[in-house]
């Protein structure tokens, strides 16, 4: 009978040696937070938990974005006014899908011709004022 005991003391051992520190800690809650800001005074604000890029538009509402604190992947949605965010995007910059989804992230991205890039962050207008972004 000691001899089951064991390895199965030695297993249950490595599973709580292989699903400690991070892991266990990222299992049970994930590195990553959401917020929705009402304007971009409000997301650019010193006391804003994810910290909106300075090149989201002032006058930009409904502004939905969702971090990986561990990554830095991040995905956002805000309305504005403006016609086209971004320039011309280095060749490549666009090969990599975002790392993040939620409901409210569009289910498949435009045309790469469609993606403009700002600092790091690849935007595509959804229609209607909205825009899309990701890093």
């Amino acid at each position: 009978m000691k001899t089951r005991a064991l390895p199965a003391a030695l297993a249950a051992a490595g599973l709580v040696a292989a699903l400690s520190g991070c892991t266990l800690a990222n299992a049970i809650t994930p590195p990553v937070e959401a917020q929705l800001y009402p304007t971009a005074a409000d997301g650019q604000a010193s006391n804003a938990s994810i910290p909106i890029p300075s090149w989201v538009p002032d006058d930009a509402t409904m502004i939905r974005i969702k971090e990986n604190s561990e990554t830095g992947a991040t995905i956002m949605q805000f309305t504005t006014g403006a016609a086209v965010l971004g320039g011309a995007c280095e060749p490549g910059a666009t090969d990599a899908a975002p790392a993040l989804q939620d409901t409210w992230w569009p289910q498949t991205l435009p045309p790469v011709e469609n993606i403009n890039c700002q600092d790091g962050w690849k935007i595509f207008g959804a229609g209607n004022g909205m825009f899309d972004a990701w890093k």
